[in-house]
Order: C-alpha cells, then structure tokens, then sequence
C-alpha cells in the first residue's frame, strides 16, 4: 500500500471539546491486550468503495477544508490581515503558487465541486451553504444556515440543516427533502448505503435507502467512519475500531493513556493515532495490526496536524499550533516531496 492508500480521519469537532469529554482509560505503557477484542455486530454488508472514492470519504470526514480542481489548490488560508479567507494555488509545477484570495472573511469548509463552481459551508457566516465561480465571482448563498456536513453527489446536494436533519436537494437548493429527521452526525451516501452517527447515542448505523432497512453497526460511541480497501474504520473513546465488510470479525484496538484520539491514519499495516494522553501530552501512537502490542510504540508532539485533504496525487496537512492557531500547512505529492506554506508564501 502506498502513501496514499491510507486512512486519515480527523474530528470535525474541536480538538479540545472532543478529547475533554472522552473517558479516561487506565494508564498504561503499551497496549491493554496482546490481540484486538472482538466486538460483537449483526451481519451487513458495507459498500464497497474504489481507491479514489475511499480518499474522497477520507477528506469529507476531515472537514472538507481544501479541494484540487484542474491543478489548482483551494482551501481556507489567510488574507494580508491574516483573516481567514477562502483562496487559491496554482499546483502547475507541483508546489503551491500563484496565491489568490478569493473571498475573504470567510471560514470555507466541506468544499465541493460542481458545474464550474465551488460549494462551501461558510463558518464565518453562520454556516450558510454558499457557492462561487472558479476565480471568486458570482458569490451566491444556495440554503442560509446553519448547515453542516455538506456534499454532493451524483447531481444532489446532501448537508444537515439548522434542525441537524438531514436533508437533500438539487445543487441550487430546490426540492428539498429530508431524509432522515433525527439529530446526525457525519452522515454519508453512497449508492443506496447512508452511513451516519445517529446524534442521542453517538453510534455508527447504515441504512439502505432503497429498501429502508436500517443495522447498528458499533454499540460504543464511533466517530466519523471511513471505509478504505474493504473494511470500516472509526475513532471509538480509547482506541480504534475496525469492521469487515461482510460485518464479521469487528476488532478494536485498545490504547492505554488514550482520552481521547484527534486522527487516525492506516499506513502500511500500521495504525497511527494523535490524541492526548492522560497527563495531558498530546501523543501519536502507533503499532501493527498484525502483533499490537509487540510493535507499540508513542512520541510526544508539541503540536498536532490534521489531514485537510488527500487524493491518489496530494495531502494537505494543516499544522497547528499547542493553542490551536493554523501556523502553516504541507502539501505532500506522491512521491513524498513536500512544501510548507501559508499566505501564498513557502516557509521552506
């Protein structure tokens, strides 16, 4: 598998809010147990996802902060005030140039692409889905907010509305329908299969949209799921949780110190997970999925990063501050080349 056959999720909520409300585990120097524990879950049948679709939930499930079109970067950045904007890069020559601000004050997340324009959720405005041109014009509001968790797909245009419902229309927001009226979290369709984290209990369920019949799929609190070469992924309080397609064989994985995990990322076999230990240090653990505890393994990190954007040729890494304030952010290519950059400049 290579750099970019792998899974990255981030929590879309605050770094700081998730990992506080997490429980603590027992402190421990490694694992809790010598193999993955078995988890207990009905038969279904999970979609099966191409390498490119399973990058595409990957990013979805970051936040959608950043989105590539036709060689150009776009994502949130900072305008010469260093406010927060929506702008743009040229990746022509495979590192980020020609920095434009498209609309600035502006907080862009769930970026999507479609019919020349790009859709996007703005933070700054109170969570409006909005739309602009290629280049910055025409900037239109399609559904006022609050609105999260913006997608679209096949020619529909799926977000929660203010109620968390969630909710489809087509791409200018006519004929809307709600799909589900219950409170949700990281709601996502593909095909017939609508994956989501039902709000009151904070587990994983899917539903097939054609025949309406719905399965639990974790009976702990899961958080934003990604599928990726044929098995289910999730951040679960103290560890990770994986799930065979078929719904047989779920193994979590266990961390002593854990609170609480920030991202996850399946690299070549081996689990990295960045959240905060029980003294407080933010952490990235990692081991095997094949001998866990023979192979864990932690360093402590000053500060965190989070994965905006991933694709079979780019990721996007924001790096954060202890504080929480974006101090730059890393574009790394396929062949492991990478530049650091923020306002159009490169730090590196």
């Amino acid at each position: 598998m290579n750099k970019f056959t792998l899974l990255l999720i981030a929590f879309c909520l605050s770094l700081s809010g998730v990992l506080s409300g997490c429980s603590r585990l027992p402190s421990s120097p490694g694992m809790d147990k010598a193999a993955p524990e078995p988890v207990e879950v009905e038969d279904v049948v999970l979609p099966q996802l191409s390498k490119s679709e399973s990058l595409g939930m990957q990013s979805y499930m970051s936040g959608g902060r950043a989105i590539i079109i036709n060689d150009r970067l776009y994502c949130m950045d900072f305008d010469e005030n260093f406010t927060p904007a929506l702008c743009s890069y040229d990746l022509t020559s495979g590192k980020p140039g020609n920095f434009t601000v498209l609309i600035s004050d502006c907080v862009p997340e769930y970026l999507c692409a479609y019919g020349e324009r790009i859709y996007f959720i703005d933070k700054k405005a109170g969570g409006n889905i909005e739309s602009v041109d290629l280049y910055g014009g025409d900037r239109q509001i399609v559904k006022e907010g609050p609105c999260d968790f913006l997608r679209i797909y096949e020619d529909k245009m799926y977000y929660c509305d203010s109620a968390r419902r969630f909710c489809v229309s087509s791409p200018l927001g006519a004929g809307e329908e709600i799909i589900m009226s219950e409170t949700c979290y990281y709601p996502y369709v593909t095909g017939d299969s609508f994956i989501y984290q039902l709000g009151r209990n904070e587990q994983l369920y899917i539903k097939n949209l054609s025949t309406g019949i719905e399965t639990e799929l974790t009976d702990l609190p899961s958080y934003a799921p990604v599928i990726a070469e044929g098995r289910l992924y999730c951040t679960v309080p103290g560890g990770v949780l994986s799930i065979a397609a078929d719904g047989l064989n779920p193994l979590k994985y266990e961390l002593g110190e854990i609170q609480g995990t920030a991202e996850l990322a399946l690299i070549d076999d081996k689990i990295y997970i960045r959240g905060v230990s029980g003294g407080k240090e933010i952490r990235e653990w990692n081991f095997s999925t094949e001998n866990p505890k023979e192979s864990f393994q932690y360093e402590i990190c000053g500060n965190y990063s989070l994965c905006q954007y991933t694709d079979e040729s780019f990721a996007l890494y924001a790096n954060y501050e202890a504080g929480g304030r974006i101090k730059s952010y890393t574009l790394i290519d396929d062949k492991g080349g990478q530049t650091q950059f923020l306002l159009g400049k490169s730090l590196y």
